[in-house]
C-alpha cells in the first residue's frame, strides 16, 4: 500500500495460498490479468484501489470463492461488471466506485449478504436492484444514472447506516416505510426525480444525523415532527455498528456537498478486516464544499430541502432542533416569517433561507446565534431593520439582497419611517401656511380701503370744482356717444 509501484500487475511470483494482498495508492497500469481468480484462489482481501488499471474486471475474480474484502475503486475499469461477481458467498464489502463501469448492476449481486457496497460515480444504468440488506450498513449508488423507484426491499435494511442514492435519475415518491430503517444516520437522496409530499414516518429516525433531499420535485409543508429528529444526539449504545478514527477536515472545489471518511473495524476490536479511507457522505454547507474525514463525521449534522417545491410556512418546532449544524430551506415557495424558535438552534453554523416568499422582520434573537457563520436571506420579502449585533455585525450584504424592505446601515440603505418621524419640519411649514393665510387677508383689506379713499376723494373733488365737474360730465358724454351711437342723451 502506497508504495509508488509502477507498471503492469504480475501474479507469476505470487504464491498460491496468500490471503491478503493490498497493492491499493500506487501507479499500477494496464489490464488485470484474465486469469487473476485461477493465480489467487484462496484469497480473502484484495486491494487495488487508487491506482491506473483499466479494461474489463476479467470474469475469472469469481473463482476467488474466499474473498470477502475486494476494493478495485478509484481505477479506470469500464464495460460492465462481471456476472461472476454474484458468486462470492463470503463477500461484505465489494467498492467499485469513480471507475468508468456500466450497464445494469448483476443481479447476482444483490443475493450477496454485504455489509458495504460502493459503486458510486461510474455509468451503471436501470433500476436499482432488491438487494439483500438484512446485514447491510453502508450502501453508496451515488453519481450513477439509475431510474425506477427504490426498492421496497430496502424495507428490510434494519442494519442500514448510510443510504445515499444522490445525483440519479430516481422516480416516485420517498418510501413511507423510511421508519423501518431504524439505524439510519445518513439519508442521502438528493438530485433525482422524487416528488410528492415528505412522509411524516422520517420523523421516526431517531438516530438521523445528515439528511439531503435536495434538488428534487417534492411539494407540501415541511412536517413539523421534524423535530423528532436526533441532529447529533447520537445514541452511544450504537457506537459498536462503526468505529470512526482520525478525522480532518479539507476543502473541496467543484462540489456542493461535504466528503466523509470512514475506517471500518471489526465489532470485537480487533485488527481491522476492511480499512477503507475514501467512503463519501456528501453534503453542502456554508455555500462551500468540504471532506470531512473520520470522527469529526460524528459531531457533523444537517438537513438539506432545498431545491424543492415546498409551500407554506416553516413549522416552529423546527427551532427544537438545537444540535443541527446546517439548515438549508432555500429555492422554495415557503411563506410567513422567520420562526423566533430559530433562536434556540444554538450549534448551528449555517442556515439558508435564501429565495422563497418570507415575510416580516429578521428576530433580532437571532442575535443569540453565536456559532453562525452563513446567514442567508436573500430573496425574499422580509422588511425592516435585520440585526447588527454580535456576528450579524460582519455578514455581507449579499446575503440580504432582493430584499426591497429591508434598510439600516449595513444594506446602506435609509429606512423611510425613521427620515419621516421627526415633528419640527411639519410644526414649521404649518406656520408658515398661516402667515401666509394672514398676509392675504391684510392685502385684501388695504386694497378695499384704498379703493373707497380715492372714490371718495374724486367725488369731493368734483363736488367742489365745478370746471372739473363739468369736464368730467363732458368726457363721459363723449364716450357714449363713440360706444353707443343711438343711445338717447336727451
Amino acid at each position: 500500500m502506497n508504495n509508488s509501484f509502477v507498471g503492469n500487475l504480475q501474479l507469476s511470483c505470487i504464491r498460491e495460498d496468500i490471503y491478503d494482498i493490498d497493492i491499493s495508492q500506487n501507479n499500477l497500469s494496464g489490464l488485470l490479468p484474465k486469469d487473476i481468480g485461477t493465480f489467487l484462489p484462496r484469497i480473502k482481501v484484495l486491494y487495488l484501489a487508487m491506482n491506473n488499471l483499466e479494461g474489463h474486471i476479467p470474469t475469472s475474480i469469481g473463482k476467488m470463492q474466499n474473498l470477502a474484502s475486494l476494493d478495485l475503486s478509484h481505477n479506470r475499469f469500464s464495460g460492465e461488471i462481471p456476472s461472476s461477481i454474484g458468486k462470492f458467498s463470503q463477500m461484505e464489502y465489494l467498492l467499485m466506485a469513480e471507475n468508468q463501469l456500466e450497464g445494469e448492476i448483476p443481479f447476482g449481486i444483490s443475493n450477496l449478504t454485504l455489509k458495504m457496497l460502493d459503486l458510486s460515480q461510474n455509468r451503471l444504468s436501470g433500476s436499482v436492484p432488491s438487494f439483500h440488506l438484512s446485514s447491510m450498513q453502508f450502501l453508496y449508488l451515488q453519481k450513477n444514472a439509475f431510474s425506477g423507484s427504490i426498492p421496497f426491499t430496502f424495507s428490510q435494511g434494519f442494519e442500514l447506516v448510510t443510504l445515499d442514492l444522490r445525483d440519479n435519475n430516481l422516480s416516485g415518491s420517498i418510501p413511507n416505510w423510511m421508519d423501518k430503517l431504524y439505524s439510519l444516520r445518513m439519508l442521502l437522496l438528493g438530485g433525482n426525480n422524487f416528488h410528492g409530499h415528505i412522509p411524516i414516518q422520517l420523523c421516526q429516525l431517531k438516530n438521523i444525523s445528515i439528511m439531503d433531499l435536495s434538488r428534487n420535485k417534492i411539494n407540501g409543508s415541511i412536517p413539523s415532527c421534524f423535530n423528532n429528529l436526533s441532529f447529533g444526539r447520537i445514541d452511544d449504545s450504537d457506537s459498536d455498528t462503526l468505529l470512526l478514527t482520525t478525522g480532518h477536515i479539507a476543502f473541496v472545489e467543484e462540489t456542493f456537498d461535504f466528503n466523509a471518511s470512514v475506517n471500518v473495524y471489526t465489532a470485537s476490536g480487533e485488527l481491522p478486516l476492511y480499512e477503507f479511507e475514501e467512503v463519501a457522505v456528501e453534503f453542502r454547507t456554508k455555500s462551500h464544499y468540504y471532506s470531512y474525514t473520520g470522527k469529526i463525521l460524528e459531531y457533523m449534522s444537517g438537513m438539506d430541502l432545498s431545491c424543492n417545491m415546498l409551500t407554506d410556512i416553516i413549522p416552529s418546532q423546527i427551532g427544537d432542533l438545537q444540535q443541527i449544524k446546517a439548515l438549508n430551506l432555500s429555492h422554495n415557495y415557503l411563506s410567513g416569517s422567520i420562526p423566533i424558535t430559530f433562536s434556540n438552534l444554538t450549534q448551528i453554523e449555517s442556515l439558508d433561507l435564501s429565495f422563497n416568499n418570507l415575510t416580516g422582520e429578521i428576530p433580532s434573537q437571532l442575535t443569540l446565534l453565536h456559532f453562525l457563520s452563513v446567514f442567508n436571506v436573500s430573496y425574499n420579502n422580509l422588511s425592516g431593520r435585520p440585526p447588527s449585533e454580535g456576528q450579524f455585525a460582519d455578514f455581507d450584504d449579499e446575503y440580504y439582497r432582493g430584499n426591497p424592505g429591508l434598510c439600516g446601515p449595513l444594506l446602506k440603505r435609509k429606512c423611510e419611517g425613521a427620515a419621516a418621524s421627526p415633528s419640527p419640519p411639519p410644526q414649521f411649514n404649518n406656520t408658515g401656511e398661516k402667515e401666509t393665510i394672514l398676509d392675504m387677508v391684510a392685502f385684501y383689506w388695504s386694497f378695499i380701503a384704498s379703493y373707497i379713499t380715492i372714490l371718495l376723494a374724486f367725488i369731493t373733488v368734483l363736488y367742489v370744482n365745478p370746471y372739473w365737474r363739468m369736464a368730467w360730465f363732458y368726457f363721459i358724454g363723449k364716450v357714449i356717444i363713440r360706444c353707443f351711437p343711438t343711445f338717447p342723451l336727451y
